[in-house]
C-alpha cells in the first residue's frame, strides 16, 4: 500500500483528490470516520468527483447527481420512483474502489489496477448499460 495523505488531511464529510501510484484516486472521509478510495471520475459522464459532495454516506456527482456508495461504489441512483427502464440503464454504473487504510498517521491506498481505467464516456464510447449487473471496470 502506498502513502496517499496524511490522516489528518481528511476531516469527516470531505474529499480530497489525490495522485497515488501516478494515478488520480478519489478518497472520502464519512461522517463515522471511516475512509474510503475510489475513482475519481464518474462511470456515467466522466465528471470530476471531487467537486461533488458527501450526503450522508453517499458521493453525489456534480453533473447528474448519481449517488454512489464510497464504500462498495454500488450506485444508488436508480431509486424506485425512476421507470424501470431507466433503473436498469443506470443501475450498472458503479464506481471502481480500492482498498485503502489508516496506518500511523497515514491513509495508505493500493493496490492500483496496472492500467488505468477510464469511463466509457470519457473514452468517446457512446454509453450503453452492461448486460449483467457486475460493474464494467
Amino acid at each position: 500500500m502506498t502513502p496517499a495523505l496524511p490522516s489528518d488531511d481528511l476531516a469527516p464529510g470531505t474529499l480530497r483528490e489525490v495522485v497515488v501510484d501516478r494515478k488520480r484516486v478519489l478518497l472520502a472521509r464519512l461522517r463515522s470516520g471511516e475512509v474510503c478510495a475510489m475513482a475519481p471520475s464518474c462511470p456515467h459522464e466522466a465528471a470530476r468527483l471531487a467537486d461533488g459532495t458527501l450526503r450522508g454516506d453517499a458521493l453525489d456527482c456534480p453533473r447528474h447527481h448519481y449517488l454512489f456508495d464510497p464504500r462498495t461504489g454500488r450506485n444508488l441512483y436508480p431509486r424506485p420512483v425512476y421507470p424501470r427502464w431507466k433503473q436498469e440503464e443506470v443501475g450498472c454504473l458503479n464506481l471502481r474502489t480500492f482498498p485503502c487504510r489508516e496506518e500511523s498517521g497515514w491513509i495508505l491506498v493500493g493496490p492500483l489496477p496496472s492500467a488505468p481505467t477510464m469511463p466509457a464516456a470519457a473514452e468517446g464510447i457512446a454509453h450503453r448499460c452492461c448486460e449483467n449487473s457486475v460493474s464494467k471496470e
